[in-house]
């Protein structure tokens, strides 16, 4: 996932950690000054972690995500233009900044998707177009079908494309993508099927 444009912000729970650990080996030390070298009277402790420059955390369960679209008979993908029913596709976000003030009157919007303290995000998904309509991505396998991609505003996500700003509230957020087949011009031929496609975010 690409990082946005938001200069990085300071973690303090991971400015507590490295602290906690520059400071055991000198309190320690105060105690035991004489007795690094025995066995069984002092320890080691190994922290790690990661500081992102983005403005909010994608998490873990987030980063790679394997999903099924299940069996679809070929009987409800007879036309161009037919298409499955969709799937869910989690993007959970956190430690999102702003969109505290949001307005409850809409007519303060002024047309507006987002206030301005309020971050927004787009969202970019790559990957290989289809042969008869770049609108929609190519699959391995099976062909007749492509795989359509829908983001959170019901927009489709058009491969290499940047979405619509998407308004973020502050702390977590569960952006909802849908994944679907979608009947192309080419001749149907069943089987298994699979694609790939990656998804990148940019933060304003």
């Amino acid at each position: 996932m690409n990082a946005g444009k938001n200069q990085p912000r300071n973690s303090g729970r991971g400015l507590i950690v490295i602290a906690a650990v520059m400071t055991l080996p000198l309190a320690a030390a105060s105690l035991h000054a004489g007795n690094w070298d025995v066995d069984g009277l002092n320890g080691t402790l190994l922290a790690s972690g990661m500081l992102v420059s983005a403005p909010c955390v994608l998490m873990p369960e987030s980063q790679m995500q394997e999903i099924s679209l299940g069996a679809a008979s070929l009987m409800s993908l007879k036309q161009t233009g037919d298409v499955t029913l969709p799937v869910d596709v989690h993007i959970v976000l956190d430690d999102c900044p702003g969109g505290v003030n949001q307005a409850d009157d809409r007519q303060t919007m002024r047309g507006g998707l987002w206030l301005s303290d309020q971050s927004v995000v787009r969202m970019t998904v790559t990957g290989e177009p289809a042969a008869d309509d770049a609108r929609f991505f190519n699959i391995r396998g099976a062909s007749g079908v492509s795989l359509r991609m829908e983001s959170p505003d019901g927009a489709l996500l058009v491969p290499g494309m940047a979405s619509q700003p998407l308004p973020l509230t502050q702390g977590r957020n569960d952006l909802v993508l849908k994944a679907q087949l979608w009947r192309n011009s080419e001749p149907v031929q069943a089987g298994e099927w699979q694609a790939v496609v990656h998804i990148g975010m940019e933060y304003e």
